[in-house]
């Protein structure tokens, strides 16, 4: 009976709670020697998937993203290729938009800047300066907050930023939804919101989508957050904006060249920097990791899931596993 190679690039939180994981599993960074006989794989950005490397992978039938963005995969590739490509996109929707809504609240109550200001004004011995003169903030209220893509994870964060108060508007591709009110081109969303927060995959028609015009058409002390990819803003127009005092400031999990991350913006003192934390709790990794391995484990037996090419997928003949 065949047996089907699958790989993961490490032993990922919560491998011992997968329950229907009946193939054999090789763990670490594949060596190029091995690539022909991986039929599985579970990738993520650190190890990309560009033509060359697939055409390498001939017995590849299927790869899953650790996570829900899968532009580091050369999909048109995997597609002339018959490889499927899949990925997590209900297992990371709760802890990303958490981390949104923490940023929002951080960026709102300038809960970071105040941190450095008490650490800078620290004696010991004397009254710190900051209680006397703290920023003043606004309540969730008096603050409009935009969402820029609303999908599973923009829904997500607005059903919580109802919940503490902040009247919501939102901006997508594909037009309003039906029931949900608070539709905004994405110009008018800039031109309304005080708080901007991007929920976006990285794509053609996203990249760079907040460039130096649209970023000029936010409000003069309004946030500009990101929790989507790095891409969708034109760092460099951002780093002059914030330099230049044009906007209030932002808050960034993600970043155009990560990871790398550039002087200019650790130099600001008007963002805030988290190094792309969005999935990572204990209980949406074990959720990411039973959901990889389950698009690999039913692609295998000819069950497919959470495809992205599905009309595209070839090299599809079911393997059963080994008794």
């Amino acid at each position: 009976m065949h047996t089907a190679y699958c790989q993961a690039l490490s032993l990922l939180i919560g491998w011992d709670q997968v329950a229907d994981n009946p193939y054999p599993w090789e763990f670490g960074v594949p060596d190029d020697a091995a690539l022909h006989r991986i039929e599985g794989l579970i990738t993520h950005p650190g190890y990309p998937l560009p033509r060359e490397r697939l055409r390498r992978m001939s017995q590849l039938k299927v790869v899953s993203t650790y996570g829900v963005g899968y532009d580091y995969i050369d999909v048109e590739a995997a597609s002339e290729l018959g490889i499927l490509v899949t990925h997590t996109p209900n297992a990371v929707i709760a802890a990303t938009a958490e981390l949104g809504l923490s940023l929002v609240l951080a960026s709102l109550r300038h809960l970071v800047a105040h941190d450095r200001l008490i650490r800078a004004g620290h004696s010991g011995h004397t009254p710190n300066p900051v209680f006397a003169h703290p920023l003043l903030a606004h309540d969730a209220a008096g603050q409009t907050i935009g969402i820029v893509g609303y999908g599973r994870i923009g829904q997500r964060l607005a059903h919580l930023l109802g919940l503490v108060g902040f009247p919501t508007l939102y901006t997508r591709a594909h037009g309003p939804i039906a029931g949900i009110d608070g539709y905004r081109t994405l110009d008018q969303l800039i031109a309304e919101s005080d708080i901007l927060v991007l929920t976006l995959p990285l794509t053609a028609n996203t990249w760079h989508i907040m460039d130096a015009v649209r970023i000029a058409g936010m409000k003069a002390q309004a946030q500009l957050i990101n929790i989507g990819r790095g891409a969708c803003v034109d760092e460099e127009a951002l780093v002059r904006a914030l330099k230049e005092r044009r906007i209030g400031g932002a808050a960034l999990d993600v970043f155009e060249f990560e990871p790398r991350i550039s002087d200019e913006l650790t130099a600001l003192d008007n963002v805030i920097l988290s190094p792309h934390v969005g999935t990572t709790t204990w209980e949406t990794r074990a959720r990411m990791t039973r959901e990889a391995v389950g698009n690999i484990v039913q692609a295998l037996q000819g069950r497919p899931s959470n495809a992205v090419n599905l009309p595209s997928w070839t090299r599809s003949n079911p393997q059963p596993a080994t008794s």
